[in-house]
């Protein structure tokens, strides 16, 4: 099972915005929240309305830069999911450049349940 979702990088998205560099190219984490988020929405087809899920592990390897406006396709793949837990392997690219890869593992909770211990 694959998921594919496509982000344009903004401005708001470089690292010099995000403070985590000093260039105008896509932020590391921008680019892990991209991943991240496109695992999330592959969830949805796996979930209750009751239930959403969380992230607890990502395992990221960003290999090039990108440019302000470039569109990025994030491609996840379901690898492995065993009751609650549901892990990916997930990879960006930049036209056929590959810009990012890794794993991602995420568990399925009870929202209210899941909030109620914050609260």
């Amino acid at each position: 099972m694959t998921f594919t979702k496509e982000f344009v990088v903004e401005q708001t998205q470089s690292a010099k915005a995000m403070g985590s560099g000093t260039l105008d190219v896509l932020a590391t984490p921008s680019a892990v929240a991209m991943a991240e988020n496109t695992c999330m929405q592959m969830c949805d087809t796996l979930i209750s309305e009751e239930e959403t899920t969380v992230g607890t592990q990502i395992d990221f390897n960003h290999l090039k830069a990108s440019s302000i406006g470039a569109k990025i396709l994030v491609t996840a793949e379901l690898s492995r999911q065993e009751g609650r837990k549901i892990e990916f392997n997930f990879s960006l690219y930049d036209k056929e450049n590959l810009v990012a890869e890794g794993k991602h593992t995420r568990f399925i909770v009870n929202k209210k349940k899941f909030m109620s211990h914050i609260e």
